[in-house]
C-alpha cells in the first residue's frame, strides 16, 4: 500500500493504470461549475481523444492509504501534449454533469410551477441526481418563461431570484437556501508555520475582514388585478452603518409576506462578501458546502465556525514522472474565501433575458369556442417558438390587450379571437409579462375587404359567433362614391338619452320588411315641402285620444268604394260658409241655410210619425197655397202631355 500523498485518476472505460497525476488544479464556488484541470502523464501515445469527451473522470486524493476525498466530473476538452522519454502528456479539463446543461439554448415556458419544481423538472430530464435542503417557502408561479438561454443559465438565474446556492459533493449535487442544508464537522488548526506540520489540517495565511456594500435593498411590485395596492418591501442590515439602498422592481410576488423574502434574499447577495476571509491549508474535504471551524487562532474572534465560498486546490506529484521527475515531493494545498458560518451566503442577482423586440403569436382557447377570455378582457396565446406546449388555453398565462381607450366602465373594447395573429409585446421588456399589441392579418386570416381594389375604404367588421353572418361598419372614401354603410346581422338598437337631429339632404328611403312601432312621448311635427303619397295595403286605424283637425288649403278628394261610417258619441256639424248641418246624440238634425234643394231621381218621401211641419213657427211664405197647387199642376201637365 502507498503511503504519504498520492493522487489516481479514471477516465471512461480505459484501464485504471492508463494515466499517472502529474498535476491538478480544482477551482469551486458555491453557485459555480467546478473546473477540474488535469495534467497527466501516460505509456499509450495514441489514446483517442474525441473518444474521451464526456466519459466520466473520477479523481481520488489519498493520504496514508485513506481516500480523503474523490472528485467526479465529465470531460470537457483532452489535449494530447510533449512525448518524452517512455511517456506522453496529456491535458484534461473535466466539469460536472451540470455544466452539460450549459451546451444548450432554449426557449419555453413553465406553468404553475415553483422555482424548485422547475429545476428538478430539468435536471431529471438530464440524469442529474440532486439533494435539496429548502426552509423557506418557494410559491408556485403561474409563468415562468425561459428565453434563449442555455438550461443551465435558466435555473442559475431562478435559483439567484429564489435565495437558492448550489454545489457539488462526491457524485451529487446539493442546493439550499440556507446555511443550514450545509453540513459541518470539518476542523483546522490555525498554524503560520504549515510546513511545519504537513499531514495536519492546518490554516495559514488568514486574513479577514469587511467591506462596504449596499445597506438596504428594496422591492416593489404592481399588480393589474388590484393596481391600487402597491406592494412594497424593504431589508435593512443590522450593522451600525449609514444607509445605501438599492431599488427594484420585480413583478415576482403576490403576497407581502414573498416581497419581504424576495428583498431579504437580495440584501444577503449584496452583502454577501461584508464579511469575508482569506486563507490558504492542506485540508482537500474543504469545499463548498462545507462549514469548518478554527481553532488555535490567537484572535478569539476567529476560533468559531465559518463557510466556504470559493476555493482553489493545487495537487503536485512529480513522482509520475518516472525518470524525468525531480526529488520534490507531492504536495496538495488550497487558497479559499469564507464567511461566517452563521450568514446564509445568496448567488448574485441575474437579471432574465430583456425581450429585443415584438414578436406574433396566435390566441388559442378550449377545443371547440371561437372566443376564450377572462374578465379582464386578456387571452390565451401560444407563440410560434413554443415546442412544448399545445396551442390550447394552456399554452400561456391569460394576456392582457391593448385597447385604444378605457376607463372604470368605459371605453374601447376588441376581444382577439382563437386563431387571430397577434403582435406581443412586454411591459418593460420582461419576457414574463407579456401584452398583445394588436392584430396582424396573414394567409389564413384574410383582410374584410378585397385589397387593393377596396383600398379606400376602411371597415369595423365582426363575425356571428358559432354561425354565419357579421355586423359591420364601413367607410368608402374614394371621390365621388363616398359612403357610410352599416350593416347589423340581426338586431340594431339606438338610445338617444336627449336630442337626436337627422338632416338628408337628397332622398330617403326606408324599408321595414315586418311591422314599425313608433312611440312619441310628446308631440310630433311633419312637414313635407311638397307631396305626401301613403299606400296601405290593408287596413288603417288612427287612435286619437284628443282632438282630431285636418286643414287642407286646396281640395279634399275622400273616395271610398264601401261604407263610409261616421260616428261620434255627442254631435256632428258640417259647415260650409252659410249653410249648417247639425247631428246630435238626442236625434235631433237641424239644416241651415239660404236655399236648400232636395232632389230626388225617382221617388222622394218626408215621413213624420206625428207631424211635418213645413214653416211651422217661420214667417209666411212668399207663394200662397193655390200658387202652389198651380205650379204643380203646370209641372204635371209639361212632365206628362194629355
Amino acid at each position: 500500500m502507498k503511503t504519504g500523498l498520492y493522487f489516481s485518476v479514471t477516465i471512461g472505460d480505459l484501464p485504471k493504470d492508463t494515466f499517472d497525476v502529474v498535476e491538478f488544479t480544482l477551482q469551486e464556488g458555491l453557485s459555480t461549475l467546478f473546473t477540474l484541470s488535469l495534467t497527466l502523464s501516460s505509456k499509450d501515445s495514441n489514446i483517442d481523444l474525441q473518444a474521451q469527451l464526456l466519459q466520466k473522470v473520477q479523481l481520488v486524493v489519498y493520504s496514508n492509504g485513506q481516500v480523503e476525498r474523490t472528485v467526479n466530473a465529465l470531460v470537457e476538452k483532452a489535449e494530447r501534449g510533449d512525448s518524452g522519454f517512455k511517456r506522453t502528456f496529456y491535458t484534461i479539463t473535466a466539469r460536472p454533469a451540470l455544466w452539460q446543461l450549459t451546451l444548450t439554448k432554449d426557449s419555453r415556458i413553465y406553468h404553475f410551477k415553483s422555482v424548485p419544481d422547475i429545476i428538478d423538472e430539468i435536471l431529471q430530464d438530464y440524469n442529474i441526481v440532486v439533494d435539496k435542503q429548502l426552509m423557506d417557502p418557494h410559491p408556485v408561479r403561474e409563468y415562468t418563461t425561459m428565453k434563449r438561454e442555455s438550461y443551465f443559465q435558466f435555473i442559475a438565474r431562478l435559483a439567484a431570484e429564489e435565495g437558492i446556492a448550489f454545489w457539488f459533493e462526491e457524485n451529487q449535487l446539493f442546493y439550499s437556501d440556507s446555511h443550514l442544508g450545509m453540513t459541518g464537522g470539518l476542523s483546522l488548526i490555525y498554524n503560520p508555520h504549515p510546513q511545519i506540520a504537513t499531514f495536519l489540517p492546518t490554516i495559514s495565511a488568514l486574513k479577514f475582514g469587511c467591506a462596504m456594500r449596499p445597506t438596504e435593498a428594496k422591492t416593489k411590485d404592481y399588480r393589474y388585478s388590484h393596481p391600487d395596492v402597491m406592494m412594497d418591501a424593504k431589508s435593512k442590515t443590522d450593522k451600525p452603518l449609514p444607509s445605501f439602498e438599492i431599488f427594484d422592481s420585480y413583478g415576482r410576488y403576490d403576497d407581502e409576506q414573498m416581497a419581504q423574502q424576495l428583498s431579504q434574499y437580495r440584501l444577503q447577495a449584496l452583502q454577501s462578501d461584508s464579511e469575508q476571509g482569506q486563507a490558504a491549508s492542506n485540508y482537500f474535504q474543504l469545499m463548498p458546502g462545507k462549514i469548518f471551524s478554527i481553532s488555535e487562532h490567537p484572535s478569539q474572534s476567529m476560533n468559531q465556525s465559518w463557510q466556504i465560498v470559493t476555493i482553489t486546490h493545487h495537487g503536485y506529484l512529480p513522482q509520475s514522472l518516472d525518470n524525468e521527475s525531480d526529488d520534490r515531493p507531492a504536495t496538495l494545498t488550497n487558497e479559499f474565501t469564507f464567511i461566517p458560518g452563521k450568514n446564509d451566503w445568496r448567488p448574485p442577482f441575474i437579471h432574465k433575458p430583456q425581450a429585443d423586440g415584438d414578436e406574433v403569436a396566435v390566441v388559442v382557447g378550449p377545443a371547440g369556442e371561437e372566443i376564450h377570455v377572462n374578465e379582464h378582457g386578456a387571452v390565451k396565446i401560444h407563440f410560434h417558438w413554443n415546442r412544448y406546449d399545445a396551442a390550447d388555453e394552456r399554452a400561456s398565462c391569460w394576456v392582457r390587450v391593448l385597447q385604444n381607450w378605457n376607463g372604470d366602465g368605459f371605453g374601447f373594447l376588441s376581444i382577439p379571437r382563437i386563431g387571430q395573429e397577434v403582435l406581443v409585446g412586454y411591459i418593460n421588456g420582461d419576457i414574463d409579462r407579456p401584452i398583445i399589441m394588436g392584430t396582424t392579418y396573414n394567409g389564413n386570416n384574410r383582410p374584410p375587404l378585397d385589397l387593393p381594389s377596396a383600398k379606400t375604404q376602411m371597415s369595423i367588421k365582426s363575425k356571428t359567433h358559432k354561425g354565419e353572418g357579421f355586423n359591420e361598419l364601413r367607410f368608402e372614401d374614394e371621390n365621388g362614391k363616398q359612403e357610410l354603410f352599416m350593416h347589423a346581422q340581426k338586431d340594431m338598437n339606438t338610445v338617444v338619452l336627449n336630442d337626436r337631429s337627422t338632416v338628408v339632404m337628397a332622398n330617403h328611403t326606408e324599408n321595414v320588411a315586418a311591422n314599425q312601432i313608433m312611440t312619441v312621448g310628446e308631440n310630433r311635427i311633419i312637414e313635407v315641402g311638397e307631396n305626401q303619397d301613403s299606400t296601405i295595403l290593408a287596413n288603417r286605424i288612427l287612435s286619437v285620444q284628443g282632438d282630431s283637425k285636418t286643414l287642407v288649403g286646396g281640395a279634399c278628394d275622400i273616395q271610398v268604394k264601401d261604407v263610409v261610417y261616421i260616428s261620434s258619441a255627442t254631435a256632428i256639424r258640417l259647415d260650409c260658409g252659410q249653410s249648417v248641418i247639425e247631428m246630435d246624440s238626442g236625434g235631433n238634425i237641424k239644416l241651415h241655410c239660404n236655399n236648400f234643394h232636395i232632389f230626388a231621381k225617382n221617388r222622394g218621401d218626408v215621413i213624420g210619425q206625428s207631424i211635418v211641419e213645413i214653416n211651422g213657427d217661420g214667417a209666411q211664405a212668399e207663394v200662397t197655397e193655390e200658387e202652389v197647387a198651380a205650379n204643380i199642376e203646370a209641372s204635371l201637365e209639361s212632365t206628362f202631355p194629355k
